[in-house]
């Protein structure tokens, strides 16, 4: 009898990561696939991609209620150590 399969932790990708990277394959394609002309170096085209994804991400959550919904939401539901005391005292205080 096999072993009980566990379940697969996810993964959690950085979302300006995976826009940046959407951005990046979509630039390269409209980029080098014109002839002619000077073509920046593909690092220059990645640096960008983060920028404007970073730039998209910051703009959504300003323009976009259903982003900004979102995020309150998940920020409701979290729970925020930093405030709780926690007594590790153990038996009766001298």
């Amino acid at each position: 009898m096999s072993a009980p399969d566990k379940p697969k932790q996810e993964i959690q990708l950085d979302p300006t990561e995976v826009l940046a990277q959407k951005l990046y394959i979509e630039l390269c394609g409209r980029v080098y696939s014109v002839s002619g002309g000077e073509k920046p170096q593909p690092k220059m085209l990645a640096q960008m991609s983060f920028k404007l994804a970073a730039a998209f991400q910051a703009a959504n959550y300003e323009f976009n209620p259903t982003a900004v919904a979102a995020r309150d939401a998940k920020a409701k539901a979290s729970v925020n150590l930093d405030n709780v005391e926690i007594d590790f005292s153990y038996g009766k205080p001298k």
